[in-house]
């Protein structure tokens, strides 16, 4: 069974050990395809890291994640692998990180000294943990090393004892975290595969629900308590397996979060929370009632994210000896196993709230078409956040909506910086309307999209590029583009008329060192030493262009 699973993760290459463990590791987070390749770092000057990855109230933290409305008392979880496929655990592996990890969780570490023995992706990803710490107040922190051997039959004394030595290095760093060193062999990882997720859950309800008169609708109360219940672990964290929404919708502390807050907070005996609150809705394939309780089988909260965030969050900071709260919650259950239905009751439950954007996307015209018409491409397009995923679809076959948006910011749009740094912008109207159009073709989006995993192949061909994929990708996909089409700037219909996406790699190597010059050039400059953020600088991709553009000029067509 092990070999089987991890042979949906090939398209991956040397990564796909990684992937895999990292997704039995860290299955109770639910992460998405898209969170589990964002933490690869393996490559060129590593520091003995494998996979770093973020969660901050069960939410993975990547690039433009909000998380300053999260709250005081926040949980921050760093997670921090090693993976092989070897018979054994070296001591030698447990060494490299008591070297990197003081240096690497220093608040005050010097980036420029760092990036001459570590990637951009190992200084990027632990910035972002550094920033996220900073910006949460009062949170608790939790660390997990993970040393995971695939063909490990036992655990060396002297290899213990060298993980106690870097358990308390790492405390050095962060006195009051829950830190732990683990070590997974080829069973551990095996049995975590095995475990079936919890598909069906209950509801305890105050009263007896309303039914209505069609089968599989019901109106009910739930206590506050009960329904902090519900969407929360055995170990206290928001279940994100739970939400429709990604976790980018989470709005943070707005005017409308402040109000929840403040109502959940007054603890008003005259008054009910449910009678000042819309309420959530949870669609389930299934709904059976049983008195004051109600079985969903695989629930998912379309509506009501916000406020769910803000009950979490009164759990979290909440004084044990407060007196019971009594107070409830409206919420509607709906039977829905048919995605056109599910679709409907998304839109017109979040018609007039603030729900996140790129959920209720999900479910326009142009998303459903994109998914057909790749589907007979052999690719699977996630509008919902991890649909093929869960059925066990191959990881090179999976399109999510994030890949797409940064396909067309950078290929269609020329704004690579963006694909890069802010990819939830692709879900602000004037941009969603300028990438999504009605207008463009169809066959434009699978152009796009295949464009970008030609060019990220053509990046982890060499070891030395790989841990940089990400920070040339999405400039040399747009060049890429330009190159095949002999245009400055193509539109939707060129993108359509492209019979077969498949670069030379002589061309692509060509337009890599000129991105690589305008790179030095621009760090010669401005002294900045670190790529993603050069990357994610505007300037940067003006002078790119204007090198593709001299290019086009000066060579004829490949």
């Amino acid at each position: 069974m092990l070999e089987r699973d991890r042979q949906r993760y090939d398209g991956l290459g040397d990564d796909h050990d990684t992937f895999f463990t990292a997704r039995q590791y860290l299955r109770h987070y639910a992460p998405t395809h898209d969170d589990l390749t964002a933490g690869l770092v393996d490559g060129h000057h590593d520091g003995g890291l494998d996979g770093i990855y973020i969660f901050a109230n069960s939410m993975c933290v990547r690039d433009d994640v909000p998380i300053s409305g999260l709250g005081r008392g926040a949980q921050i979880d760093l997670f921090l692998m090693q993976v092989k496929n070897s018979k054994g655990f070296g001591e030698d592996a447990v060494d490299k990180l008591i070297v990197n990890l003081p240096r690497l969780l220093d608040f005050g570490r010097n980036e420029q000294s760092l990036s001459k023995t570590l990637n951009a992706r190992v200084l990027e990803i632990t910035r972002r943990f550094l920033s996220a710490y900073r910006q949460l107040e009062m949170p608790s922190l939790r660390i997990r090393i993970c040393f995971a051997s695939l063909k490990a039959e036992h655990l060396h004394s002297g290899t213990r004892d060298k993980a106690d030595e870097l358990e308390a290095v790492v405390r050095g760093c962060f006195g009051g975290a829950d830190i732990a060193v683990d070590f997974l062999d080829a069973t551990s990882v095996a049995d975590m595969a095995r475990e079936r997720p919890v598909t069906t859950r209950h509801l305890a309800l105050a009263e007896n629900p309303i039914s209505t008169s069609k089968a599989g609708g019901y109106v009910a109360v739930v206590k506050l308590e009960d329904y902090e219940d519900f969407i929360t672990d055995n170990d206290g964290k928001l279940d994100a397996s739970l939400f429709e929404a990604n976790v980018r919708d989470y709005e943070g502390s707005t005017s409308v979060n402040r109000n929840i807050q403040e109502t959940l907070s007054s603890g008003d005996s005259d008054v009910d929370f449910w009678w000042l609150n819309n309420g959530v809705t949870i669609v389930a394939n299934t709904v059976q009632p049983a008195g004051k309780l109600l079985q969903l089988d695989a629930p998912q909260i379309v509506n009501g994210l916000q406020t769910s965030n803000e009950i979490h969050k009164r759990r979290q900071t909440s004084d044990e000896n407060d007196a019971a709260d009594d107070r409830s919650i409206l919420v509607k259950v709906i039977q829905a196993q048919d995605d056109s239905v599910r679709d409907r009751i998304i839109r017109a439950t979040n018609s007039q709230t603030s729900f996140g954007p790129s959920a209720l996307r999900a479910t326009d015209k142009v998303q459903r078409q994109i998914e057909e018409y790749l589907a007979k491409c052999g690719l699977y397009y996630e509008r919902r956040r991890r649909h093929y995923y869960n059925q066990g679809k191959p990881i090179e076959q999976l399109v999510s909506i994030d890949q797409m948006g940064q396909a067309l910011l950078s290929v269609m749009v020329q704004t690579p910086h963006i694909a890069r740094g802010e990819v939830s912008r692709v879900f602000e109207e004037d941009i969603y309307d300028l990438l999504f159009a009605p207008s463009h073709p169809i066959q434009a989006y699978a152009s796009c999209i295949n464009i970008v995993r030609e060019t990220q192949t053509f990046l982890n061909l060499a070891r030395h590029t790989r841990a940089q994929a990400e920070d040339f990708l999405y400039h040399l996909s747009m060049l890429t583009a330009m190159a095949l089409l002999r245009k400055h700037r193509p539109g939707a219909n060129d993108l359509a008329a492209i019979e077969s996406v498949k670069p030379e790699r002589s061309l692509q190597t060509a337009l890599l060192s000129g991105i690589q010059d305008e790179y030095a050039r621009v760090g010669r400059f401005t002294g900045e030493v670190m790529l993603d953020r050069m990357a994610k600088d505007p300037a940067v991709t003006v002078s790119i262009l204007k090198f593709g553009r001299g290019y086009l000029a000066t060579t004829s067509k490949r």
